[in-house]
């Protein structure tokens, strides 16, 4: 009796644990969402001290227009950098995959002017950027782009 008790309550208890974790990653996906829209306007603000708190200590990125690795001080001096600074910068469909205090978000962004060293004045990007959470917060650890062809 108490096996089919436990079996009976194991039955109910599990999709109710289910639904609690997809609300709850749906809660972060939306969150981390945002973060990356904020990313963009703090670029196109140039505010350092939000890049300050939401880049990671030991953050590093690839990037394709300058083929090189930044770390946190690299790319917080050049996203203030005005001649760096996109005319504007919007993103496409994003994609969140939260595992634990660990979360990567993927998808598109596009820019128009910055980058004074290229000759295209639109660009499109797809993106893989990966989020630690720390002290109940997320901070972006490592960002990866490669360029979309020109159409």
């Amino acid at each position: 009796m108490k096996t089919i008790l436990i079996a009976v309550l194991l039955l109910v208890a599990t999709p109710i644990l289910v639904l609690c974790q997809t609300n709850q990653n749906d809660k972060t996906a939306k969150e981390l969402m945002q973060l990356e829209r904020d990313w963009v306007t703090a670029t196109l603000k140039r505010d350092k001290a939000w890049l300050e708190r939401f880049f990671a200590d030991e953050f590093i990125s690839t990037h394709p227009t300058s083929g090189t690795i930044k770390n946190k001080a690299r790319e917080i001096a050049d996203t203030v950098d005005s001649a760096q600074t996109p005319e504007s910068s919007t993103l496409g469909d994003m994609k969140v995959i939260v595992a634990g205090k660990t979360a990567i978000v993927t998808g598109a962004a596009f820019e128009v002017g910055g980058a004074q060293h290229l000759t295209d004045r639109k660009r499109g990007y797809l993106f893989t950027d990966t989020f630690i959470r720390r002290s109940g917060r997320w901070q972006l650890l490592a960002s990866h782009s490669s360029r979309l062809p020109n159409k």
